[in-house]
C-alpha cells in the first residue's frame, strides 16, 4: 500500500483539481506560478513553470512539440502523463536553480498588459548582474498582490511596469510591510526611495528611454533592500 500512495495523490490532485476544489496548497502554488507560465512554445519545446501540471494547463499546447519542459520536482497529474505518451512528448525537469546566498539581492519584476514588453529591459538588468524574476500579469490589482507577497520576504526588492502607477501605488501601499514608491528619472527615484525605505518601485515604461529605465532601476536597487526609516516604523514598516 504504502508504494502506491503516490500515484494515488497524484491522481486525488487531479480529480480535485478538474472539479475546482484543489487543496488549498496546491491551489497557492498554481496562483502564485499563473503569471509565470509560457506563453508559446519555441521549436518544439513547451516550457511550464507551475510545479503542478494539470491536463487543463497544457491539453490545447502540445501540437507540434516534442519535449515538455517542467521545474524540478514537479507534479504531473497520470493524465498528463497518459497524453504526453500518446504523444511521443518527453518530459524533461529543469535544474534547480543555484541557492543564493544570504546577502543576494533578488529583483521581482513584473509587467502589467500585453501592451508592456519587459524583455529588453530584463535582458539589460540581467546583463548588468541583477538577479531578477520575470513575470506578466494582466490585472495590476494581482499583479500589486503577488509583488507585495514577493518583497516581505528577505533580501528582495519588487518592480512593477504599468502605464497606471498611481493606481499602483495605492494599491500596493495597502499591504503590510510595503512601501512603494515611483519617479521620472534616476533622481527622483533615489530620493523617494530613500526617503522611505522603499522596497517596491512602480514606474511607466513609457515615459523614458531604456537607458533611463534601466538608470532608474539601478537607483532603486543599489544598496540593496532599505530599512524602513525609525520615524515612520510604526505606520509604514
Amino acid at each position: 500500500m504504502a508504494e502506491a500512495s503516490p500515484d494515488i495523490d497524484r491522481i486525488v490532485r487531479e480529480v480535485l483539481a478538474e472539479l475546482g476544489h484543489a487543496p488549498a496548497g496546491v491551489a497557492r502554488a498554481e496562483e502564485d506560478d499563473a503569471a509565470a507560465r509560457s506563453g508559446l512554445p519555441t521549436n518544439g519545446e513547451l516550457v511550464i513553470t507551475c510545479r503542478v501540471v494539470t491536463l487543463s494547463e497544457v491539453a490545447d499546447r502540445l501540437d507540434a512539440i516534442h519535449r515538455l519542459v517542467v521545474p524540478p520536482k514537479a507534479v504531473l497529474t497520470p493524465a498528463v502523463r497518459d497524453e504526453l505518451q500518446r504523444r511521443n512528448i518527453a518530459i524533461d525537469f529543469a535544474e534547480a536553480a543555484p541557492e543564493r546566498t544570504a546577502g543576494s539581492l533578488r529583483l521581482v519584476l513584473i509587467a502589467v498588459g500585453k501592451r508592456v514588453d519587459p524583455a529588453a529591459l530584463a535582458a539589460v538588468l540581467r546583463h548588468e548582474g541583477l538577479n531578477l524574476e520575470q513575470h506578466s500579469f494582466d490585472c495590476l490589482i494581482a499583479a500589486t498582490d503577488r509583488l507585495a507577497a514577493e518583497v516581505v520576504r528577505p533580501d528582495t526588492l519588487g518592480l512593477l511596469l504599468t502605464g497606471h502607477t498611481a493606481a499602483a501605488l495605492c494599491l500596493a501601499n495597502r499591504h503590510g510591510g510595503v512601501r512603494a514608491v515611483s519617479g521620472s528619472d534616476a533622481r527622483a527615484v533615489s530620493t523617494a526611495a530613500t526617503s522611505v525605505g522603499a522596497n517596491l518601485l512602480a514606474i511607466d515604461p513609457a515615459i523614458g528611454s531604456l537607458h533611463q529605465l534601466k538608470q532608474m532601476v539601478t537607483e532603486f536597487t543599489r544598496g540593496g533592500v532599505r530599512p524602513c526609516p525609525e520615524v515612520f516604523q510604526a505606520k509604514l514598516h
